[in-house]
């Protein structure tokens, strides 16, 4: 249908300021929305445990729920617990990392020296000392008593949100979770692809720095499968703290060996298993992947960058269902 207002390019100014105020206006609640929308996020993990008890087990409904509590502070018990076993572990060895980061650096100035380059004298002991990590724990402890607190708060609001979503077998669901049924079903879809493939690459990559002695396997196999809800950068950032370990711990060969193997691992799982579920589920091009994450990065931070496909492929559905274009007008003549 052809235009026939005046002014379509200022129409058009309107819309674009119109989009710039939203974006704004919700970059300014981001501390308020980002919470909201990974409790959101977590309760479409969590919402189809109830369910499949309700309808296995014939459980009511605050049983199934209390159980689902019960297993999710199970799971996070024992994870907290791992990563502090963990830390004491990594304080323990902080020794070892600083000879052998101090035979690296000697290593490198010796191979610079050879090709006349210049390395400046540098002394790497004390570096990795106890009296250093209380240092740094003094300046991280608040940002993660800050975490989590955040933690806590989005685990309360997905139970929340798993209230509302599992319905009583039978009992027609109310307006919110119909809503939320409907412009999530594709971000739970997605969020259901990626956390199977993230599962079995966390377990491959578990296995492998297992087998190559890597200190601490089970954090960084976590590590990999929180960070690839984010995409592509995710992996990029999971990929470094084992390869660091490895260098400090054995050199920079088998560090190339644990980096090659673990990309090797997730072109396995990108390549063969993702598309194997994503058959059954949402498609999702590499250009909306990349605007979705510099998008909503840039408006929600960090939060944005872990919702970015889910809010996408709920912003795409509502489109779809709520901007539609005008009818023509009718004929006078006809």
């Amino acid at each position: 249908m052809k235009d026939d207002s005046p002014f379509p390019f200022l129409r058009l100014l309107l819309g674009a300021a119109c989009i710039i105020i939203i974006m704004g206006g919700i970059r300014a609640a981001s501390p308020i929305i980002g919470p909201l929308l990974l409790g959101l996020l977590l309760a479409f993990a969590i919402v189809p445990f109830p369910k499949w008890l309700m309808v296995r087990f014939k459980f009511r409904k605050s049983a199934a729920i209390a159980m689902t509590a019960v297993a999710v502070a199970a799971c996070g018990l024992y994870l907290l617990l791992a990563l502090d076993l963990a830390t004491v572990r990594i304080a323990a060895k902080l020794p070892i990392y600083e000879q052998h980061l101090a035979g690296l650096y000697q290593q490198i100035a010796v191979f610079m020296n050879s090709h006349s380059i210049v390395v400046p004298d540098l002394s790497v002991k004390g570096v990795l000392t106890p009296e250093r990590l209380r240092e740094i724990s003094r300046a991280v402890i608040p940002e993660a008593g800050s975490i989590l607190s955040n933690g806590i708060l989005i685990a309360l609001l997905a139970f929340l949100f798993v209230i509302e979503m599992a319905g009583d077998i039978g009992v027609k669901p109310g307006a919110l979770a119909e809503s939320l049924d409907y412009y999530g079903s594709d971000a739970r879809s997605y969020v259901a692809v990626t956390a199977k493939s993230a599962g079995i690459n966390a377990l491959l990559n578990l296995v492998f720095l297992l087998m190559m002695g890597v200190d601490t396997p089970l954090i960084w196999a976590f590590l990999y499968f929180f960070l690839d809800f984010i995409p592509t950068l995710g992996f990029v950032i999971a990929l470094i703290p084992p390869t660091i370990v490895t260098l400090l711990m054995f050199g920079w060969k088998r560090a190339l060996v644990v980096a090659g193997g673990l990309i090797l691992t997730n072109l396995i799982v990108d390549n063969v298993v993702t598309p194997i579920f994503m058959k059954h589920a949402v498609d999702v091009s590499f250009l909306e992947i990349t605007l979705s994450l510099v998008g909503w990065a840039f408006v929600l931070g960090l939060p944005g960058a872990v919702l970015a496909i889910p809010l996408t492929l709920a912003l795409r559905k509502f489109i779809a269902k709520n901007v539609r274009a005008p009818e023509p007008a009718p004929n006078p003549s006809g």
